[in-house]
């Protein structure tokens, strides 16, 4: 009990059809920059006939890691437009984009989350370019409200439900053992982990996205973006950047398959107290209670199966060795490549 803890401010509407609040939220700008795929296009529209007088500008353009040239072209959109607030309607590929634009602009950011990423809850931003992704910390791009409605996520595709919940999961396990962990994020990590374990253990159970199953998520992963925010990540997030941004691999899929991994990579190293927690939580064998909730619920367990290649593996050490940052484990180029091993043939043995 000796710890330091920042809190993070935004204001959370967590609810369903908390959408329909979203034309009272923006009652106090005067120009709406709206961001989000063309599936969404009913909805932000519905906000933008609702605030009338053509105070909302819809960019539909979304591509996934956020590349710079995509940036460059909305920002010539939005210097046309001059809103005084952005609105991110989608994953994190749609924040993403508002945060890159908010970290030049100042301008304040209101998420509406369609998957369950996090992104919303961070003050952590990212781009792309042909040389890789580059990210950072700037409390510009932390949004100033988040509106969480189920009935955006109702809808989520099973597969991309089971992997955007596995994300979020992701976030959740570093989170319980962070370098810098405190307590109170600690604790918000843990009954993270417990919602969504229980949502994907429905998911798997009824092979579909229940009512409850997606709110249990939806909750852990608000609580995940928060202990993001909170908590420096370690291992996990760092490969999973690297696979992702270096070797254009789907996001969530590679959060999903490499948490087992990383999870019996960081083991041996844990306090007991920590491996307590996470037994409790998880049950019995950790690593492999994660692997089986992807397995069952229908999401991917191996890099081979999302496309990584084997013959990528030394360059994504590299890569993730390139820049130091504090791990529980000592990071060992054998012991890495190890473990990309494994994850790449989708096997916790040996």
């Amino acid at each position: 009990m000796n710890f330091k803890y920042t809190s993070y401010p935004n204001q959370v509407f967590f609810g369903k059809g908390k959408t329909e609040e979203l034309p009272e939220i923006l009652k106090e700008y005067k120009k709406v920059m709206a961001f989000g795929e063309e599936r969404w296009s009913t909805q932000i529209e519905a906000v933008g006939n609702a605030i009338g007088g053509n105070k909302l500008y819809y960019f539909p353009e979304i591509i996934q890691h956020v590349p710079q040239q995509l940036v460059d072209k909305a920002m010539e959109k939005l210097k046309e437009e001059k809103p005084d607030v952005l609105l991110a309607f989608g994953g994190g590929s749609s924040i993403g984009l508002a945060k890159a634009l908010a970290l030049e602009t100042k301008l304040p950011i209101i998420a509406v989350p369609t998957t369950y990423s996090g992104s919303e809850q961070t003050n952590i931003w990212g781009v792309s370019t042909e040389e890789g992704k580059t990210t950072g910390k700037s409390m510009d791009v932390m949004p100033k409200v988040v509106v969480y409605d189920s009935d955006l996520t109702a809808g989520l595709p099973l597969s991309l439900a089971v992997t955007s919940g596995m994300n979020a999961m992701a976030h959740l396990m570093e989170a319980i053992y962070a370098p810098n962990g405190n307590p109170v994020t600690r604790h918000h990590a843990l009954l993270g982990v417990e919602k969504i374990k229980s949502g994907l253990e429905e998911v798997a159970k009824n092979q579909s996205l229940t009512e409850s199953a997606n709110v249990d998520i939806q909750f852990g992963a608000y609580l995940a973006g928060k202990c993001l925010c909170e908590v420096s990540m370690s291992l996990h997030h760092k490969m999973a950047h690297v696979l992702g941004g270096s070797f254009k691999l789907e996001h969530s899929y590679v959060h999903t398959v490499l948490q087992a991994f990383v999870l019996n990579y960081q083991w041996e190293y844990l306090s007991d107290e920590i491996k307590r927690d996470f037994t409790q939580v998880l049950g019995h064998q950790p690593a492999h209670k994660l692997q089986e909730l992807s397995s069952q619920a229908g999401g991917p367990t191996d890099l081979k199966s999302i496309g990584f290649k084997r013959e990528d593996i030394n360059k994504a050490v590299e890569i993730v060795l390139a820049k130091p940052y504090e791990n529980v484990a000592p990071l060992e180029k054998a012991k890495l490549v190890d473990m990309l091993v494994h994850a790449y043939e989708g096997s916790l043995e040996g």
